[in-house]
């Protein structure tokens, strides 16, 4: 899980900041070597803390537990720096994973089918694969391109951020994503009509995404309309520092409230179905993750997003 390079890159980024005593956090997909890291920064003199709370992202860095167990540096491991501001010395260590989609690739070439110019997006574990697709498809005849994230990695995209590949939207045919999971893709699908292609190199298989846009349309219609009947609103705040839209979240409530809904603020650190319970709550607004959206099942509610509330006076 950790190999013994990746183990020392990290000692070494946390010497480099003089750090004693560190508070430790990892996604999910990686707790099952987080003690085998601890052990080695333990080795060397490390006091070493480990977050067992959920992990999704760099905008959920937990400072305030850092600094109740008086750390002097987080060290967040999975993903890329998002800008959150913090009190205490914050290292990312990105965990990148080296994988050659060239021959999954070459296997579907044929899928891409007229598109020439290609936009290559991906998450920040596969970024360093994306030299490899260049190539491949220069070689082929197609001109490939990425764009810059907002932070300034490039064809890096966000489940909140898909500037990498618009910022080169007009530039291309259609866009190939390289990686796994379909939350990523099927977010930059819905920002372009351009066609997202999905090059997923956990099941060996590409996608075209482009009647998925479709679908996400339909299905956006359709949860504002049912919104405009219910009454009672609740706006989704997160208290993760990267994600706290307190602003949005007032204009957000305003704007309900002149089209005469009750308008409720909710404030958690993590959004569950069970802390809703006991609450007359007919729609949330989610100024949090995206992907809170998708889990409207568990929530058994009308889930809008903010982009969602731009119909509210169309349908």
């Amino acid at each position: 899980m950790f190999d013994r390079k990746s183990m020392e890159g990290i000692l070494e980024k946390i010497k480099d900041r003089n750090g004693k005593k560190i508070f430790l956090q990892v996604p999910e997909g990686l707790k099952m070597g987080v003690q085998d890291l601890a052990d080695f920064l333990t080795g060397e003199g490390i006091d070493v803390f480990i977050s067992i709370e959920p992990c999704f992202g760099a905008c959920d860095l937990r400072i305030n537990e850092a600094e109740a167990m008086g750390c002097d540096l987080v060290v967040h491991v999975g993903h890329s720096d998002f800008g959150v501001e913090s009190k205490i010395q914050v290292i990312y260590h990105e965990y990148g994973i080296e994988i050659d989609p060239v021959p999954l690739l070459e296997h579907h070439l044929a899928s891409l089918g007229g598109y020439k110019r290609i936009g290559l997006v991906t998450t920040i574990q596969f970024v360093s694969a994306l030299g490899k697709v260049r190539d491949f498809l220069e070689k082929n005849g197609f001109a490939a391109m990425t764009g810059k994230s907002s932070k300034g990695i490039e064809g890096q995209i966000l489940g909140c951020d898909h500037s990498a590949g618009l910022s080169v939207k007009d530039e291309v045919d259609c866009f190939l994503f390289v990686g796994s999971g379909r939350f990523h893709p099927l977010g930059l699908q819905e920002k372009t009509e351009k066609p997202v292609f999905f090059l997923d190199v956990e099941k060996s298989q590409l996608t075209n995404f482009s009647r998925e846009r479709e679908r996400m349309e339909t299905l956006s219609i359709m949860r504002v309309q049912k919104a405009k009947g219910l009454d009672n609103f609740g706006i989704i705040v997160s208290s993760k520092p990267g994600q706290m839209k307190t602003k949005m979240a007032e204009e957000i409530k305003e704007r309900l409230k002149g089209m005469g809904k009750k308008v409720y603020v909710l404030v958690a650190d993590q959004i569950t179905p069970e802390k809703l319970m006991g609450l007359k709550i007919d729609v949330l607004v989610n100024t949090a993750c995206p992907r809170i959206r998708e889990d409207h099942d568990l929530f058994r509610k009308t889930i809008l997003n903010p982009e969602d509330l731009e119909r509210m006076d169309s349908v």
